[in-house]
This record gives structure tokens, C-alpha cells and sequence, in this order.
């Protein structure tokens, strides 16, 4: 038995790395396939697209410029500010010249111009069409001024304080004139702005400066009450203060001095108090020992006691001289004693005066410090009096100042808006842009095309590739390319031959069924090669040696790919027989030249046996049965036991049995042979069966127990890329050609 490669995995390349460059392929093979209809729509929207350009009317653009300038000048000087001033913080001056540009686009401003240039009675302006321009009487200036904005675009300069002001109309001059019209109501617009904010400063400045005035005038008064009631006007309120505090200080002094005199005096009342009065010669103070009174009579007394101690030693007390000497002692003590009382009496005397004296001051220093207070009291109402004068008289010379500086800035016509540049005549037009508009009608075009590609290639319900046949559960046992692509004729020109004889579309399509025979080296036989030895490996666990062939619909190539199949697996040395159980619409018998007198039917109805039904072909090893006689009730026949015993018949006498059946979506004969046979495979042709076709086929065969063996994809043009098989073909081409010359080499050899 010939060995052959094993399968390639169907010719996928499902790979990751390849998934990214089939994606491309398949999308590039999208493009190519609708080509016409995407240049189509392209063509069909530049057209259009170029004459709705031509048709439009051209619009000039004129543009003029302004500067902000945050310094005007300034004829009084820099110290005079005016009440109109612009903001100088940075993020307040970008708010500002965005307001400012805002304005300039303002319908304010806009109406400035339309009726200075009388633009709503224009039918021009308006683009009032000609068979009504000549009974247009004009519009109101609302609406000519809104008409005014939409043709006005503002457009700050980056990174300056220059703003351009651009103007589009279809008459390039008045284009040019609204543009410095424009710019010129805006400056207006500012300086009338600016003069009328000064001049009602200046009336509120007016009305203030009176207002202050007359508060002034009053608070004047009211310091001058002041003064005369508290008798200020002669000494100043500082002055009074000062006496009222050197009185207070003095006071004070005093105080302290008189307080200092009476403690010393109460000290040595103390003291002369706390003396013996009994033992006058046993007291001893500062006050007694400097009185020399005392001290006379103390000394005296000292005397007399030692002039009597002396006499006691020789006299008794009971002598004259003892008793004359006791009594003048008794006399100078009572001396010592009276004179010890008088310093007492006078000693209490000082301290009533010093207490006196001591409460007149403190009198006095409450009274100057009650006087104090009050003159403080007068001194705040003073400062509160002097102060509001000096407030109202500040505000008012401010004021005054003020409102001198605002009357002579609002006879200056100044502003902080100038032009750089008066707007030109323009040349060319801004509208419409040919080449923009082409290019975008070129691009929308092709989106359109490409858009209306995928439709269709959504709308497409035919099944192209090995992925989508796969979608429905069944594996895929290989592909066979378009046969016309495959013959050598077609891979260029044509060319006729005028020596070789015509050939008739029936003779060129026996050809094409025959091309494995013919053909050994061609990509057909190489890919029906590779389908067998896929059934190869599918019957390893189960014989798979009756096979049905059919398809969703008619012309869909399953007779060729029956054929083409049955010589491969021939090729293999296998005995093969391939039986036309297509009743209606035979054809093996015209490709394989055989009599059509005996056939299948001739065996079912029981006249023949089956080895004289069976014919040879020129295919060596292949065998046919054609269909014979054509029945009137085909299915009838092969719902008979007759049919069941030729399946056991055909099995012993050959090695593989293939039915070639009418379509099963057309009839019912695929579905009476399908439960009857080891497997069934189905024809898909690509981009003709259609998914809707092919799956209710594959349910019909399931709902009876057929078992589907695989799909074969037929008719695939390897030129194709969407089909994502022409790199992977080429190399299973190769490899598969350099494998298969010695298997068929020791094939020759087996036979012979």
C-alpha cells in the first residue's frame, strides 16, 4: 500500500505569528475584490464633490489689525490716572483682551457699522437674490448686523497684544471696507465708552466733593464749640495737661514727704510712750538723752545719789543731811518726770499736725487727679473732634484733586486701542478651497468605497475559506483549486492554435475531471492526494471504505471532486469503484466513456449482476458503475434491500466504494445513501454554497445518523489571498512533490 506524507493540518495557518499577515492578506484581498466598486464611489463622490466646488461662490477674505496698548498716552502726566484704566495683573489682562475681542464681535458693534455703511438696505450685503433685489426695500439692523457677525471671525496674535480682525464677503472690496469699518466702530465704540465712564465719574465725584464740603464745615464747627465750652482758647488742651500733671506730681511729692514725717512721729510717740516713768534715770532714747534739760537734771540727779551714797556710810538715813539730800533727789526725779511728759504732750502735738497736713494733701492730690480725668474725658472728645475734621478735610482735598484731574482727562479723546494695519483689497479667494475639498472628496470616497466593500462582504453569505466551513463542525479534509487556474493554458494568454483541433466545452470539461489521471504533477493532484491521506488517518480506528459524496447544491463540483478522488486513492494501488447513483443527471459515463446500456439501475431492478454492470477505465485500478437506464422514481430504488446488498457486494469486491449523489438540498437520494454508507463527505464550492445551505445539509445528515466524514473545499483560487493558503500551499508543494516521486516510484514497482 502507498505511504503517503502526513497531512499539512488542511493547509491552515493558524499560527500567531502568520494571524497578523493574514489579516492583512485577507483585508488587501477584500480591496482587491471590490476594487471596481470602491473606485466607483470614489470617482462618483470627487465628481460630485468637484462640481459642488465650481458651483460655490467664491468668498474673499480681508483682515486688519489692532493693538491693545495697556500704556496710553498720557498728556497730564504719569501721577494722573484715569478712571477707565485697563488692568495690569496678567491673568486679569488675558480676561481683558478676551473680553476685548469678544466686543469687537459684538453685535454692538455691528450695528455701528450697518448703520454707518447702510448695510441693511444693501441686497448685495444681504445676498438677496436678483429677481427680488429690485423690490427690496432693506431689512432692519438686527438682522443685517447678525448677518455682519457670522462673516467676522476675531483672532488673537499668540504671545502679543495684536488682535487681527478678519472679514469674508463675496466683493473682495466691501470685504476690505468692513474690515477697517470694523476696527474703526471698535476704536469709537472704546473712546465713547471711555469718556462716558469719566464724565459720570466726575458727576459722582461732584456729587461727593459737595457732600464732603458741608461734613467738613461741620466738623469744624462742631471743635470749635468744643473749644470755647471747655475754655481751650487761650491754653492749648497739650498745655492744660501738662499743668495738671505737674500738679499731680507735686501733689504727690508732698505726700510722700508728709506721709515719711508722720510714720517718724508716730515712732517716737512710741517710743516716749514705752519709757519708765517710775525710773526716769532708766530711760534711754534719742528723744531724752538729746533734751539738755534732762540731761542737766540727770546729771545732777547722778550727783546728789553718789553724794548720798557716800554720806550713808557715815550717817544714817535718818540724818539731815541724808534726809535733805533724799528730798532734792525726789524733786529731780519729779523734775525729770514732768519734763518726760512734756516731750509726750509735744511729741503727740507733731503727730496731729503731721496728720493734718497729711490728709489736706491727699485732698489735693484726689482733687488733681479728678481734674486729670476729666481733662482726659474733654481730651478724647478733642482727638475725636479733630480727627473727624482732619478725615472730612483729606477726603476732601483728595476729592477735589480728583475730580480737577478727571475734568481735564475727559477733555482728552484718548483711548487704549490703536490700528497697526488698514485692511487691503484681497486676490485671491478663501473659499471654496479646491484642493482641500478635492482631497476630502478623494478620502470620503474611498471610505465610501471601502465602507460599501464590507458591506457586500458582509452581505456575503458564501463560505471562502477553510475557517468558515470548519464554523459548521465539520473538519476539513483539504482543498482542490480552481481547475482552470491549474492548467497551463490559463496561467497566461491564451493563445489559439490554428494547427491543433477545437475543443468543445464537453471534451474540455471530461479534461478537467480527469486532470489527477492526466495531470499527476498538477496542484489538483497533489491536493487530492493530500485528502486521501487525511482518510487515511481518519479510518485508522474505523473503515472507511464506502464513501458518499455530495453537495448543499447543483454545480458545485462534487462529480469532479468524486472522480478526482476516486483516481487518487487508485493511484494509491487500491481497487476502487466509483458508482454514478446520481439518477436524474448522470455524467460519469461521458467521463469515463462507458456504455450506458447496463448500470446501477440495472442491477437494483435485478436483470444484471454486478460484475457485468461494473465496467473498466483507462484509470488503471479505477472501476465505474455508471447509472444505467434512468429511472422513472429514483429514490424508490435505493430505499429497496437491493441497494443494501449491492453496498456488501461492492465492498467485497473492491477495496473503496464512492457514491457520486445528486445534491442533498435538491433531493433525497444523499440522505437515503448516507445512513447506508461508512461516510459521507460533503463538496462545498467556495464562494457559492452558502453557509444558510450548508448547515441545514449538515443537520439534515445529523438528524438521520449520517456520519459526515469531513467538507472539501472546491474551486479555491490559490491566487487569492483572502483564502490565506498560498504561502503554506507552496511550501506543502514542494515538500510534498520531493516525498511523493519515490512513493510512486515503488507504486510502478509493486504493480509490475
Amino acid at each position: 500500500m502507498l505511504t503517503d506524507p502526513p497531512p499539512l493540518n488542511d493547509f491552515r495557518a493558524d499560527n500567531s505569528e502568520a494571524a497578523p499577515q493574514l489579516d492583512f492578506r485577507a483585508a488587501w484581498a477584500l480591496l482587491h475584490k471590490y476594487k471596481w466598486v470602491i473606485l466607483g464611489c470614489t470617482a462618483t463622490v470627487l465628481t460630485a464633490v468637484f462640481f459642488w466646488t465650481v458651483n460655490q461662490t467664491k468668498v474673499y477674505e480681508a483682515s486688519s489689525t489692532l493693538e491693545h496698548d495697556p500704556a496710553p498716552p498720557q498728556p497730564l502726566g504719569a501721577k494722573v490716572e484715569d478712571v477707565a484704566q485697563p488692568a495690569s495683573d496678567f491673568w486679569m489682562s488675558r480676561e481683558y483682551y478676551e473680553t476685548q475681542n469678544r466686543i469687537i464681535a459684538s453685535r454692538q458693534v455691528a450695528q455701528r457699522v450697518v448703520r454707518k455703511l447702510e448695510l441693511h438696505r444693501d441686497a448685495d450685503f444681504l445676498e438677496i437674490p436678483k429677481s427680488e433685489a429690485q423690490s427690496f426695500k432693506g431689512t432692519t439692523v438686527d438682522k443685517a448686523a447678525t448677518v455682519l457677525q457670522d462673516r467676522v471671525s476675531v483672532d488673537p496674535v499668540r504671545d502679543t497684544r495684536i488682535v487681527t480682525i478678519k472679514v469674508q464677503d463675496h466683493n473682495p472690496k466691501r470685504a476690505a471696507v468692513l474690515a477697517n469699518a470694523i476696527g474703526e466702530a471698535y476704536i469709537d465704540k472704546r473712546l465713547e465708552d471711555r469718556l462716558g465712564s469719566t464724565a459720570n465719574a466726575l458727576q459722582w465725584l461732584s456729587k461727593q466733593l459737595d457732600d464732603v464740603r458741608g461734613q467738613l464745615d461741620t466738623s469744624e464747627l462742631a471743635l470749635h464749640r468744643f473749644k470755647k465750652d471747655s475754655n481751650v482758647l487761650s491754653v492749648s488742651m497739650e498745655d492744660r495737661q501738662n499743668i495738671v500733671a505737674n500738679e499731680i506730681q507735686r501733689f504727690t511729692e508732698s505726700l510722700t514727704a508728709a506721709r515719711t514725717k508722720r510714720i517718724e512721729l508716730a515712732a517716737r510717740l512710741d517710743k516716749l510712750k514705752q519709757a519708765n516713768r517710775d525710773d526716769p534715770m532708766s530711760v534711754h532714747a534719742s528723744v531724752i538723752d538729746d533734751n539738755e534739760g534732762i540731761v542737766r537734771l540727770r546729771d545732777s540727779f547722778q550727783k546728789k545719789a553718789a553724794e548720798r551714797a557716800t554720806l550713808a556710810v557715815d550717817y544714817g538715813a535718818s540724818h539731815p543731811r541724808m534726809r535733805a539730800l533724799t528730798a532734792e533727789m525726789d524733786q529731780l526725779r519729779s523734775d525729770l518726770r514732768r519734763l518726760i511728759d512734756g516731750l509726750i504732750q509735744s511729741a503727740q502735738a507733731d503727730l496731729r499736725e503731721a496728720e493734718s497736713i497729711e490728709g489736706g494733701l491727699r485732698r489735693e492730690l484726689g482733687s488733681a487727679q479728678n481734674d486729670g480725668l476729666e481733662l482726659n474725658l474733654r481730651e478724647i472728645e478733642y482727638q475725636r473732634l479733630n480727627r473727624e475734621r482732619e478725615n472730612k478735610a483729606k477726603l476732601y482735598g483728595l476729592l477735589l484733586e480728583r475730580t480737577t484731574e478727571t475734568n481735564l482727562t475727559r477733555l482728552l479723546r484718548v483711548t487704549n486701542v490703536r490700528r497697526v494695519d488698514a485692511a487691503l483689497v484681497p486676490l485671491n479667494p478663501v473659499k471654496p478651497r479646491f484642493h482641500l475639498n478635492m482631497l476630502i472628496g478623494l478620502l470620503g470616497g474611498l471610505f465610501t468605497g471601502i465602507g460599501a466593500a464590507f458591506m457586500l462582504s458582509r452581505s456575503d453569505r458564501t463560505l471562502k475559506n477553510v475557517e468558515q466551513v470548519e464554523s459548521h463542525g465539520l473538519p476539513v479534509l483539504g482543498i482542490i483549486p480552481n481547475l482552470e487556474g491549474d492548467e497551463p493554458s490559463s496561467r497566461g494568454r491564451k493563445r489559439k492554435d490554428p494547427e491543433q483541433p477545437a475543443i468543445n466545452p464537453e471534451q474540455e470539461s471530461i479534461l478537467r475531471d480527469l486532470t489527477v489521471h492526466l495531470r499527476p504533477q498538477s496542484q489538483v493532484a497533489e491536493c487530492c492526494r493530500t485528502i486521501r491521506t487525511n482518510l487515511t488517518f481518519m479510518g485508522a480506528d474505523r473503515s472507511l471504505n464506502v464513501l458518499l459524496v455530495t453537495s448543499a447544491g447543483p454545480r458545485e463540483g462534487k462529480t469532479t471532486t468524486a472522480i478526482s478522488l476516486a483516481i487518487a486513492i487508485a493511484q494509491s494501488g487500491k481497487r476502487v469503484l466509483i458508482v454514478d447513483t446520481d439518477m436524474r443527471r448522470p455524467r460519469l459515463h461521458k467521463v469515463f466513456s462507458a456504455s450506458t446500456a447496463v448500470g446501477m439501475t440495472s442491477y437494483l431492478v435485478g436483470n444484471r449482476p454486478l460484475n457485468e454492470c461494473v465496467q473498466e477505465t483507462q484509470v488503471p485500478g479505477l472501476s465505474v458503475l455508471p447509472c444505467g437506464p434512468i429511472p422513472p422514481n429514483p429514490s424508490e430504488l435505493l430505499h429497496t434491500l437491493r441497494f443494501s446488498q449491492f453496498i456488501e457486494d461492492a465492498s467485497e469486491a473492491f477495496d473503496v466504494v464512492i457514491f457520486d449523489s445528486p445534491p442533498l438540498g435538491a433531493v433525497t437520494d444523499a440522505a437515503v445513501i448516507a445512513p447506508q454508507v461508512s461516510g459521507t463527505i460533503m463538496v462545498v464550492r467556495a464562494r457559492q454554497t452558502t453557509r444558510d445551505a450548508m448547515a441545514a445539509c449538515v443537520r439534515q445528515l445529523r438528524d438521520i445518523r449520517g456520519n459526515i466524514v469531513g467538507a472539501v473545499l472546491n474551486e479555491v483560487n490559490l491566487a487569492d489571498h483572502s483564502y490565506g493558503y498560498k504561502g503554506s500551499y507552496y511550501y506543502y508543494y514542494q515538500s510534498h512533490s520531493e516525498s511523493e516521486a519515490p512513493s510512486r516510484d515503488s507504486e510502478r514497482s509493486s504493480r509490475v
